[in-house]
């Protein structure tokens, strides 16, 4: 194998918020979709099994409807005694690389495929005709985005409140 696979920069598109605020949206090209929805494939394989069962978003068989079904089922039963709802703002923005990398290490034994969500991952960004490398982040709008967001979440949210 080359290991020649060279990530497009992706596109940035910004979309309406309310108050007058914008969303970042990456899109990246067809090919590139391709290789995230692969790379999306095999992490699922490997962390489905890990996420705790509380974790509801952007997970395979879930949604938001289903957490708050059993949000409503278990605070009907007692089981709960306080709520915390939490917005985190710029999240995929905001995702600290080195740390996601230390995070998928503990799971994912394959040199390529680390190097593969590195390519993923540092990639350009073209906002018009300004090409821009971010260090921090994942696209917002990404195949893989969501997977790799939810195992940051996995390591520093779930676990913690599991234990805690």
């Amino acid at each position: 194998m080359a290991k020649r696979y060279r990530h497009q920069p992706i596109w940035r598109v910004t979309l309406p918020k309310e108050q007058g605020k914008a969303r970042p949206i990456g899109i990246s090209a067809f090919e590139d979709k391709r290789v995230q929805d692969a790379v999306r494939e095999v992490l699922e394989a490997i962390y489905e099994q890990d996420f705790l069962d509380c974790s509801y978003g952007f997970r395979p068989e879930r949604s938001a409807h289903d957490a708050v079904r059993t949000l409503d089922r278990i605070v009907h039963r007692g089981e709960v005694s306080w709520i915390l709802e939490a917005d985190l703002v710029s999240f995929f923005d905001s995702i600290d690389r080195n740390e996601l990398k230390k995070m998928l290490e503990l799971r994912v034994a394959d040199g390529s495929l680390l190097r593969l969500i590195g390519k993923c991952l540092h990639v350009g960004v073209l906002d018009g005709a300004e090409l821009s490398a971010p260090e921090t982040g994942t696209a917002q709008g990404s195949v893989l985005s969501p997977l790799l967001g939810n195992v940051y979440l996995h390591y520093v949210l779930d676990l913690w409140s599991a234990r805690e």
